[in-house]
C-alpha cells in the first residue's frame, strides 16, 4: 500500500475542496518502463499532479487528456508505445524502450473520489484486499470505471467480477459474463511496511523521517519517557514507553514487517532479543558491530539465539559508506526493503557495464 502514500496523504484536503480529479492507472507494462502495472497518480483541474508515473515521460500529455475527462466525465485508455528505434512518437523523444497502457478516470466527491477513497478505505482497516475496477466493458450492469474492494487471494464475494484465483500482482484479466466481454484490472493491496524502532536517540530521528518517506508505519518505543517526549518523534505513527522485559505484552509484534534495535544498551538490547525471537518478524536488525550480536546471540537460549539466526542483520544496513546519522538511516531503510522485497541490495549496475554512467568520484 505504500506505493500510494501521497495519494493517500492528500485524500483529506481533496475531499475538503471536492474538486473533481482525474485519476491515472498503469495497468499493463511492456518492457523497461518507470512504474510497473498498480502505480496510480492523481490529475487535478490545473494540471497538478500527485505521484509520478513516467518520470516526466508522458505526463504532460496526461494532463492534456485529462482536460477532456473533466469536461466529459468519461473514462479512457491510452497506450505509450516507446519502442520505436528512433522514438518519434508524438515527438517527444522519450527513449524509454519500453510500453505502457494506462487507464483514465473521473473521480468526484459525492462519491468519496470512487477507486481513491477504497484505497484509503483498505489503508485504514490495515488488512490486505484487491481493489478491482472495470477499465472496458460492454455490460451494462457493469460500467467502465466501476471499482470494487475484493477480499485478497479468491476470499468469498458477491461480486460476479471476483476471480476465484485473484492474482498475486496487478495485472488485467478479461471475463465473460453473460455473452459480454468485461476487462478488470486487479491490484493487490498489501498492508504498508510497519518499521518498529527500538530505542529512541538522536539517530532514530533521521530513521523515522526516512521510513515516513517511503510512506512506512512507524513506532517508537523505549523505556525513557524523556526521549519520547517534545515532540522527538511527532512523525511516528505511535509512540511508547514500555520496559524492554514488557514488549511482547505491550506490543502486537506480528503486526509488524521489520524492527530495528538501536538502544545502545546491551542488557536493554537482550531483552529486546529474546521477544523478537519469539515473533515472526521477518527483518530483525540490530545497531552495532558483529561481535556485539554474536555476543548477545551468545547470552540467548540455545532456542531462542537459533530462532534468530536467518533474521537477524547486524551490523544493520547496506554497506554504502554511511556516517552520518542520516546516512546510516538511508542504509538501514534500503537494507529493510531489499530484504522484504527478496533482494540483495547491490547496484543494478558496473563501471563499463552497457548502459552505466561510470559515477564522479568527486
Amino acid at each position: 500500500m505504500s506505493r500510494h502514500h501521497r495519494l493517500l496523504a492528500a485524500y483529506s484536503s481533496l475531499m475538503q475542496s471536492r474538486r473533481p480529479l482525474v485519476m491515472a492507472t498503469v495497468i499493463e507494462t511492456f518492457g523497461s518502463t518507470y512504474q510497473k502495472a498498480g502505480a496510480r497518480m492523481l490529475i487535478g483541474q490545473n494540471g497538478e499532479l500527485i505521484g509520478l508515473l513516467g518520470g516526466g515521460c508522458f505526463e504532460r500529455d496526461l494532463i492534456e487528456h485529462a482536460k477532456i475527462l473533466f469536461e466529459t466525465g468519461d473514462t479512457k485508455t491510452l497506450f505509450y508505445d516507446m519502442r520505436a528505434p528512433e522514438d518519434a512518437l508524438w515527438g517527444l523523444g522519450l527513449g524509454c524502450n519500453g510500453a505502457a497502457r494506462i487507464f483514465l478516470q473521473t473521480l468526484v466527491a459525492d462519491d468519496g473520489f470512487g477507486a481513491l477513497g477504497l484505497l484509503v478505505q483498505a489503508a485504514k482497516a490495515e488488512q490486505t484486499a484487491t481493489l478491482a475496477t472495470i477499465v472496458e466493458s460492454d455490460h451494462p450492469d457493469f460500467p467502465t470505471g466501476l471499482s470494487r474492494l475484493l477480499p485478497f487471494a479468491g476470499g468469498l464475494s458477491p461480486w460476479p467480477l471476483a476471480h476465484p484465483l485473484l492474482p498475486q500482482r496487478a495485472g488485467l484479466e478479461n471475463q465473460q459474463i453473460a455473452g459480454h466481454s468485461v476487462a478488470v484490472f486487479y491490484e493487490p493491496l498489501r498492508t504498508p511496511t510497519h518499521l518498529l524502532v527500538l530505542g529512541a536517540g538522536d539517530d532514530a530521528i533521521p530513521l523515522l523521517a526516512c521510513a515516513k518517506a517511503l510512506g512506512w508505519r512507524v513506532t517508537v518505543a523505549d523505556q525513557r519517557p524523556a526521549y519520547l517526549e517534545n515532540g522527538r518523534f511527532a512523525g511516528a505513527d505511535c509512540v511508547c514507553t514500555l520496559q524492554a522485559a514488557n514488549l511482547a505484552e505491550r506490543l502486537q509484534l506480528h503486526r509488524f514487517s521489520a524492527c530495528v534495535v538501536m538502544s545502545h544498551n546491551i542488557e536493554h538490547d537482550q531483552r529486546y532479543l529474546a521477544a523478537l525471537a519469539e515473533s515472526e518478524i521477518p527483518y530483525i536488525g540490530l545497531l552495532g558491530p558483529a561481535r556485539r550480536r554474536q555476543r548477545l546471540l551468545d547470552s540467548l537460549p540455545e532456542r531462542l539465539a537459533a530462532n534468530l539466526q536467518t533474521r537477524l542483520f547486524g551490523p544493520v544496513g547496506l554497506d554504502i559508506g554511511a556516517e552520518t546519522p542520516e546516512e546510516i538511516a538511508l542504509a538501514i531503510v534500503a537494507a529493510i526493503q531489499a530484504v522484504l522485497k527478496g533482494r540483495r541490495g547491490g547496484l543494478l549496475a558496473q563501471p563499463g557495464d552497457v548502459g552505466c554512467v561510470r559515477p564522479c568520484n568527486a
